[in-house]
């Protein structure tokens, strides 16, 4: 079986004086598409890629 790596469907970046640069990224596996944030955070797996994306959008906009 052929090895699928996920293919990033978009970025973004936040910066915060005290933690430094968040740059979060939506990611597809299969039928499900996940975000996550080089901070550590991520978000649960979903099939809506919409979703994915508000999830990315929220962590950015998060201030804590």
């Amino acid at each position: 079986m052929a090895e699928q790596r996920p293919e990033a469907t978009g970025t973004a970046t936040r910066t915060d004086p005290l933690d430094g640069a968040h740059r979060t990224e939506v990611v597809e596996r299969g039928s499900f598409t996940f975000a996550s944030c080089a901070c550590g955070w991520f978000a649960p797996g979903r099939r809506s890629r919409d979703k994915a994306r508000r999830d990315a959008a929220e962590h950015l906009a998060d201030p804590g």
